[in-house]
């Protein structure tokens, strides 16, 4: 009995930290872009990938149909992985992001929370969010 609830509590402990881990993730995110937003703004028009990667908190940028794909951050290893960025969408429209791809159109995501969501016919969640302007947040799990 004492095993099973040892266990259950580190498991309740795992699914607290990676919540926290997404709503932090998520808050730095949106933060950046604020702080930002002009220079972002110009990078992405320009499609200056060097502009962007020279802001700090971004990792990789990726310039995709209309797009430009903005990884800030990210964790684990498939089938386990969580990673959020953000991007701009020359049209204004709402996508699924993941490793630099667009994954659904947005004629596939469904509101949810704050935003919009997909779900594929596995495991995989995509969710995104507007910041600001043509900015959307964007969160992976896969």
């Amino acid at each position: 009995m004492k095993r099973i609830l040892a266990f259950m509590l580190v498991v309740v402990f795992i699914f607290t930290l990676s919540g926290c881990g997404a709503k932090e993730a998520k808050k730095d995110i949106f933060n950046l872009v604020e702080k930002n937003y002009d220079a972002i703004v110009i990078a992405c028009e320009n499609k200056d990938s060097e502009a962007l990667l020279a802001i700090n908190g971004i990792k990789e940028v990726d310039i995709v149909d209309g797009y430009v794909l903005i990884y800030c951050k990210g964790a684990g290893i498939a089938p386990s992985s969580q990673e959020y960025g953000f991007y701009y969408s020359e049209e204004n429209l709402p996508v699924g992001v993941v490793d630099g791809q667009i994954v659904c159109s947005n004629s596939e995501l469904v509101e949810y929370e704050n935003g919009y969501r997909y779900l594929d016919s596995g495991y995989n969640e995509f969710y995104t969010e507007h910041i600001k302007g043509n900015i959307y947040f964007y969160s992976a799990a896969f």
